[in-house]
This record gives C-alpha cells, sequence and structure tokens, in this order.
C-alpha cells in the first residue's frame, strides 16, 4: 500500500513538472521595417577613424582619454547631451583613472523618465593594440545608431548611449552607470555592443547572462530575434539552447556590459556576432571557432579582418530591435530563473522549477537519515563528534582561503577591483609560484592544527562511528544545497558528482582505496564543470587553478559562497579521512 502510495505521489509530481511549462509571452512586431537605415559601410569608416587614431587606448592611459574626448565631440555634433562620468578604481594593485561617456538624446515627453539604454566598451585589453571588434565595432556601431536616431529625434523613450570603460576588468563602467543611475527601474531595456564586425560572422547571438546573480528575461532575446526576422535579408538571432541555459545560470559570470545590467534587474542582453564554429574560415588555415579565439585579446584584432558586411549585418539587427522598443507601449515583466524551449515555445519557470531544485537537494536530506545503518537515533548521537570531525578540516580550508585576503593586503597577490586581470593577461598565465608555495604552506599548518584541536576534543575518538560521520556529511551537504537554492539554484549542477560519495562506505584496508576512488571522482566531476564554465572557452588549462585562487582574493566569488563550497568539500573529506585521535 505504501509503495502505491508512493509510486502515485511520484507520478503527480513528474505530471505537474512536465505540464508546468506556460507559453513565452510573444509580443507583436510593430516597428516599420522599412524604417532600418543602418549602414555597414558608415559603420566602418567610423571604426577605422577610431581605432587607427586611439592605439593602445588601455583604461587609465592617455590614449584611453583622448579616444572619450573624441566620442564625446562625435556624439555632440550629432545633437545629443553627453558628459563625462570620472572615478577611480584599483586595479593591477595602482590607481586607474575611468571615464564613461554618457550621451543622451531626450525623449518627447519630459514627464516620462523612461529610458533604453544601450552599451559599448571604447577600452581594450592590454594584448592588443587596435582592438577593432573589440570593442571598435561597438563603438562605430554606437555612433552610427547615434546619428540615425539623432536625426528622426524626438522618440517616444529617452536613448541613453554609454561609451563605457573598464569592460575588460570587470564590466566596471557598465557596473558603475547602473550603481549611479537615480532609478533603475526607468530603465526599459539595456543593449551591449560587442565583438561585431568580422569578415566570419553571419548571424547574431544574445548573451543574457548578469554578473553573479540573474539572467535575463526571455522577452527582449524573442523580440530582437522577431524584430530582425520581420525584415528581409537579417541575420538570424541565435537563442542559447536549454542546456546552455541552465550553465548560462548556474555560473552568471559575465563577459560582456549586459552583466551588470542584468544584476541590477534590468531587462538586457549582449549583442556579439555568431560564426560557423567548425568549418575552415575563407582565407585561413584556422576553424572560425579557432580563428575566433587567436584574434581574441591579441595584438592581430585588427581592421584587417572586419568588414562593412559584417558590421552592417550586426548594426541593422540592433536597430531594429531600438526601433521595436520605441514603437512599445508596453513591456512584460519576468522575474526567477528559467528554462526556455524554443522547439515548443514553452517556458519552465517557477513553482514547478523550483520542484525539481527542492527534490534534488532532498535527495541528500533522504540520505542523511537512509545511509549508515537503520538506526537514525543511534547515527545522530554522534553527531555532535562527527560535527568536531568535520570542523577540524572545514576550519583549516576557510582560513587558507582568508589568508589569500591577507596576500592582497600585503601586496604577495595583485589587487583586482572586480575581476582578475583579462584574458590572455600575462598576470593570468604566468602563476606566482611563491604566493602558490605560500598558499600551501598555510594549508598545511592549518590542517595540521585544526587536526590536532580536534583531536584534542575528541580524545581516542573510539566512539565515534562512520554512519555518524557519513549522515551529518550528506546532512551538510543538504544545508549548503538549500543555500544554493536561495542564491543562485542552477548552482546545483555543481552537486550532481557529489553523488558519487553516496557510495563512499568507511571501508578499511584495500577497500580503502575504493572509497578515495568515489570521493576523487566526484570531486574531479566537479571540477571539470567548473572548467566547462567558461575556462574550456579560454583555454586556460590548469592555470586556470591560478586564476581560481584570484577570483577568491578579488571576492569574484563571494565569502559565503566560499564558505558553502568548503563544507561540501570538508564533508567529503571526512568521510575519507580518519578521525583525530589526541596523542
Amino acid at each position: 500500500m505504501e509503495r502505491k502510495y508512493g509510486i502515485l505521489v511520484i507520478t503527480v509530481l513528474l505530471s505537474m513538472v512536465l505540464t508546468a511549462c506556460s507559453a513565452a509571452e510573444k509580443l507583436d512586431i510593430t516597428y516599420d521595417p522599412k524604417s532600418l537605415k543602418f549602414s555597414g559601410e558608415w559603420a566602418y569608416a567610423i571604426e577605422e577613424e577610431f581605432v587607427t587614431k586611439f592605439v593602445n587606448r588601455v583604461s587609465g592611459t592617455e590614449q584611453s582619454r583622448l579616444g572619450t574626448e573624441w566620442l564625446r565631440e562625435q556624439f555632440e555634433a550629432l545633437g545629443w547631451v553627453c558628459r563625462f562620468d570620472d572615478w577611480s578604481v584599483i586595479n593591477y594593485s595602482k590607481p586607474v583613472d575611468l571615464r564613461n561617456v554618457v550621451c543622451v538624446l531626450p525623449g518627447e515627453n519630459p514627464n516620462d523618465a523612461r529610458e533604453i539604454l544601450v552599451a559599448a566598451h571604447h577600452d581594450i585589453a592590454p594584448t592588443t593594440i587596435q582592438g577593432a571588434d573589440n570593442d571598435g565595432a561597438g563603438i562605430a556601431i554606437l555612433l552610427h545608431l547615434a546619428e540615425i536616431f539623432a536625426a528622426e529625434a524626438p522618440h517616444k523613450y529617452t536613448l541613453v548611449f554609454v561609451a563605457t570603460d573598464a569592460e575588460e576588468y570587470g564590466m566596471i563602467g557598465s557596473r558603475r552607470y547602473v550603481e549611479t543611475h537615480p532609478n533603475v527601474e526607468n530603465i526599459i531595456a539595456g543593449l551591449s555592443l560587442d565583438n561585431l564586425g568580422r569578415y566570419y560572422y553571419d548571424s547574431m547571438n544574445m548573451e543574457l547572462i548578469g554578473q553573479y546573480s540573474k539572467y535575463g528575461p526571455i522577452w527582449l532575446a524573442l523580440t530582437a530575434r522577431d524584430s530582425a526576422a520581420a525584415a528581409d535579408g537579417l541575420w538570424k538571432g541565435n537563442l542559447r539552447v536549454p542546456l546552455d541555459q541552465a550553465l548560462d545560470q548556474a555560473v552568471p559570470v559575465s563577459l560582456m556590459d549586459q552583466g551588470p545590467m542584468v544584476n541590477a534587474g534590468i531587462p538586457a542582453l549582449g549583442f556579439a556576432a555568431g560564426y560557423p564554429p567548425n568549418v575552415k574560415c575563407p582565407d585561413s588555415v584556422y576553424t572560425c571557432r579557432d580563428l575566433h579565439y587567436k584574434l581574441w585579446h591579441d595584438p592581430e584584432d585588427t581592421m584587417d579582418y572586419q568588414t562593412p558586411e559584417a558590421l552592417g549585418g550586426s548594426g541593422i539587427v540592433i536597430e531594429a530591435l531600438i526601433r521595436q522598443l520605441l514603437s512599445m507601449e508596453n513591456f512584460p515583466e519576468e522575474s526567477g530563473p528559467y528554462l526556455y524551449f524554443d522547439s515548443s515555445q514553452q517556458v519552465l519557470r517557477g513553482v514547478p522549477l523550483y520542484l525539481i531544485f527542492i527534490g534534488f537537494v532532498g535527495l541528500f536530506f533522504v540520505g542523511t537519515y537512509f545511509i549508515g545503518g537503520r538506526d537514525v537515533s543511534e547515527k545522530v548521537k554522534g553527531w555532535p563528534e562527527a560535527l568536531v570531525h568535520f570542523l577540524g578540516l572545514w576550519l583549516p580550508l576557510v582560513a587558507t582561503l582568508l589568508l589569500l585576503y591577507l596576500f592582497v593586503e600585503i601586496g604577495i597577490l595583485v589587487e583586482y577591483h572586480e575581476y582578475p586581470a583579462a584574458t590572455k593577461d600575462p598576470e593570468m598565465l604566468n602563476p606566482d609560484w611563491f604566493a602558490i608555495f605560500l598558499f600551501l604552506l598555510g594549508l598545511v599548518i592549518f590542517l595540521f592544527i585544526g587536526r590536532k584541536i580536534a583531536g584534542r576534543i575528541l580524545g581516542n575518538g573510539e566512539g565515534l562511528k562512520f554512519g555518524s560521520i557519513k549522515s551529518l556529511s550528506f546532512f551538510i551537504i543538504s544545508i549548503v544545497g538549500m543555500y544554493i537554492i536561495f542564491a543562485n539554484p542552477f548552482s546545483l549542477l555543481f552537486l550532481v558528482p557529489v553523488l558519487f560519495w553516496f557510495l563512499i562506505a568507511g571501508r578499511s584496508g584495500a577497500g580503502k582505496a575504493l572509497d578515495i576512488i568515489f570521493f576523487l571522482l566526484g570531486g574531479l566531476l566537479v571540477y571539470l564543470l567548473i572548467y566547462s564554465f567558461g575556462f574550456l572557452t579560454l583555454r586556460y588549462g590548469f592555470k586556470f587553478l591560478w586564476m581560481f585562487l584570484n577570483m577568491f582574493s578579488t571576492g569574484t566569488i563571494s565569502f559565503l559562497a566560499m564558505l558553502a563550497s568548503l563544507a561540501v568539500l570538508a564533508a567529503g573529506l571526512s568521510m575519507i579521512v580518519r578521525p583525530p585521535q589526541k596523542m
């Protein structure tokens, strides 16, 4: 009877999930496709002038300053009202002066404060010279769109175009704009423009990733795609498949200026042109994927690879979306994580999606009470001693990572404002082995101290049973899982490999090796997942561990996320490490 009841409950829950998808809100395309005016040839001329006149415009340099002055002159000559926003940050352990160029084209109604925000970054990575595609192309498209819309002003809503600084160091300029904005709720939509002019581009990618949290609304991406489809011959807008959406939301570390906008609750997306990844690029020995990586943050990112056709293909798609937004009276509201299934045009979100998250965490809660023997009360009685064993591992791990903060303060590690350096930056590709040695030495010392203290508390440890250790370990993992649900539920993906730890059985002798294998299997799969989220694209190899240390030291990985991650690691270690004994 109980088994039938359980099957019925599971069937009902599955039915709820499978039928819980709702239709994505489809908006009518109301702009006139015949009004599109973007010229790839003119954008190419603008880009060529900008990137050849202002080479080496790294944030904080004189070239960067001159570039912003030129940009302001261009916008103001078109009739936009512009201002500089100047501020400073610490980057590479040195003060760096930054500047956004904020230009406004007021809407027709002075009492309507709503705006459409479009951003492109004027800074370049220190490993480039012209920075043509990244992001001279975005700046050129921004300026040409400024000319087009200024000629037709006023519009229904205010347009705000921002040439942002320090995008290469964590979208600092974009973040600055939204953090100093008097009311971000007035921003109808935010668009970021980046990597839009190379000759092999043939479509438009749309990035919805926030900076550390949240995900852009699907309505904006669908509107962008449908706006392009309404006009003949425009590039197709590429939507992320559900798996990629889940991965994006599991680690929302944006690489474009829409990230801070999304994080601030603004409907936003990043435009970056797409390309055929696995085919040989014309006039190249590389596939388009490999050529794209080779040119990314590279001295060869020059006008040699830019074409009017690619700039025109990108720019007109962006113009179409802006015109559509300007033609709309009302805008959808979305909240929470979601998965969009394009084949059925359905969205999974809300309670049904959270039931999946809660159900997965429930596996660890169930394991807490049923693993290590059936006598629950006996296991729980051993939890206080098991907790001492756990803390003897967790607290030393926490202390070691806190040591990284100290390394920044005393100058052993470089201080960054947001992200650690930039892709292909020598600071990230050349680990500081002295800092790594001190980190590992600290780990050994803290573990030694932690185990000694735990041993004194536990005495001979004879009363500590493996069942209590294992059940407490999975209870701790369950608590971490609940924290993840509240913080960023898709990050539960990182707990999936930990299911291998259910197979750890406290074996002794030769069987101990099998337990260690199960522990490493779960841990290495977590490592593989982390590496796949961006580091695979960056092609850092094992050097990504160096970047990982810097991400902790700079606070890119939050303190609470650090505590939660180390709690899971310590819980796993407590199942394979012998409890300490008083000597």
